[in-house]
Formats: C-alpha cells, sequence, structure tokens
C-alpha cells in the first residue's frame, strides 16, 4: 500500500487578527511551503522522512491588522507505505467420524518488515518529522482446534 497523505501543521497560532482572541476556529495553522522545495524528498529514515527544508513557519507580526496563514496546502506529505505478508497452515486430524482436531500455525507479518506509523507533523515540536511508532513485528501463533 502506498503512504498516507498528511498535513504538516504549526501549533502556534498565528491568524489571529492585531492579538485579538483566535477567531479562525483552528488552534493551529499551516506553514509555508519554500518555493523550488519537494517535500517528499526528503531522506525517508524514522530519524528524518520529509525535506524539512520545505516548510518554513511563520513569523507573526503583532502589528499587523491582516491574518496570516501559510502557503502549505492540505494532505501534501506522504507517509511511509505499508506492507503485509501473512500466512496460515492448517492441518486436521480425524479422531472420530465426527470429531476432527485440527492444528494451526499462524504467521502475522511473516516477512517482519517494518510498518512506521506517520511522522510528527507538528513544524513547532522537537520531534518534528520523525517517526516514534511502529506497527508490531512478525507475530507467531500456533492453537489447536476440536471441532465436534
Amino acid at each position: 500500500m502506498s503512504g498516507t497523505p498528511f498535513t504538516v501543521f504549526d501549533s502556534n497560532d498565528v491568524s489571529e487578527q492585531g492579538g485579538a482572541p483566535e477567531i479562525t476556529g483552528f488552534s493551529a495553522n499551516r506553514p509555508n511551503l519554500v518555493a523550488g522545495q519537494n517535500p517528499n524528498a526528503g531522506p525517508h529514515t524514522p530519524g528524518d522522512w520529509l525535506n524539512a527544508n520545505a516548510f518554513a513557519r511563520i513569523t507573526p507580526n503583532p502589528l499587523s491588522p491582516v491574518q496570516q496563514f501559510g502557503t502549505a496546502g492540505r494532505n501534501i506529505a506522504v507517509g511511509p507505505g505499508f506492507a503485509d505478508w501473512d500466512f496460515s497452515a492448517f492441518k486436521s486430524f480425524r479422531v472420530t467420524e465426527s470429531k476432527e482436531l485440527q492444528f494451526r500455525a499462524e504467521f502475522f507479518n511473516i516477512l517482519n518488515h517494518p510498518n512506521f506509523y506517520l511522522p510528527n507533523s507538528d513544524i513547532s515540536s522537537p520531534t518534528f518529522n520523525q517517526i516514534l511508532e511502529a506497527q508490531p513485528p512478525r507475530l507467531i501463533q500456533f492453537a489447536l482446534k476440536f471441532l465436534f
């Protein structure tokens, strides 16, 4: 599966109007997109996913009576993809004519491919652009099932 799109935002609200309380209905804004920079051209490692140089924080101007909004679009960044191969094997043993014992072996993410969550998308966070969690690794379970 290809990566999930997500939006980079700044949790510092700079869309205030002349120091008045927030009137936009949002507690965060988007940063500016630096011209000529592709946000998805980053190294794509868990510690540094996007091209962080593609985003610039908006510097609030307390003297400006105009609201300030960033130029970065919604869902312009793409997160990591997802790959998962599951496998299972069953073997049934007949105990009597109407009863059966089944051995089951199930492997989830059998290739043990790392599937990462989205990176931190708050540009004002110290962990911006870092992936902090991943999906579970390979899981194996064995079971006996009695069918009657």
